[in-house]
């Protein structure tokens, strides 16, 4: 009825489901450790941060009327959110730095001079989507982040395929801009 991106609505169910998981784990004293510990508050930073996004979304979406706004618990919306906002016209740069435990980290940037600039951050954009395909599968798989970089993990069986990835500037209402050129990375 609201128009939701269904990936993102599937993105929001797994982060809460891991979130709820690792928690449910880390109050257990018989099994609580540094380690669970750890996991927990990963997960519940990445759930915060697509929260984060996720919201402005709402805000942004003109099929969410006011009143659901409010009986979310969300903050009110600004005068100016149903004013339509520029999407992004520029290309980010997409660096990825493999790691050595199934981890690729992500940095997304402006070019500055010729030179990507990590630590520059746009105030016009609210964070970026993030696509890859892992080698072997058919469909891409996105997030969005409002951080400028993101890690991703993979499983033991995903070591040694190839990830194709590219990443996108997107303003508050999640509306993306181009995409950046597309990365290639073996993953460790």
């Amino acid at each position: 009825m609201w128009g939701l991106d269904p990936t993102l609505l599937q993105q929001l169910n797994t982060s809460l489901g891991i979130a709820e998981t690792t928690y449910q784990i880390n109050i257990d004293k018989a099994v609580k450790s540094k380690t669970t510990t750890s996991a927990k508050n990963a997960a519940f930073v990445v759930l915060k941060q697509f929260l984060s996004a996720y919201v402005n979304l709402l805000e942004g979406n003109l099929l969410v009327p006011d009143d659901a706004i409010h009986n979310m618990g969300l903050r009110p919306r600004h005068p100016s959110a149903h004013q339509p906002l520029p999407i992004p016209d520029e290309a980010p740069v997409l660096v990825a730095i493999v790691g050595q435990h199934h981890d690729v980290t992500l940095y997304v940037s402006t070019l500055q001079h010729g030179h990507p600039t990590e630590y520059l951050k746009n105030g016009k954009y609210a964070g970026f989507i993030l696509k890859y395909l892992i080698e072997g599968e058919t469909q891409w798989q996105t997030v969005i982040s409002t951080q400028l970089h993101y890690t991703l993990i993979f499983t033991d069986a995903e070591e040694g395929k190839y990830i194709r990835l590219q990443a996108a500037w997107v303003n508050p209402r999640m509306q993306n801009g181009p995409w950046s050129e597309e990365v290639r990375e073996l993953i460790n």
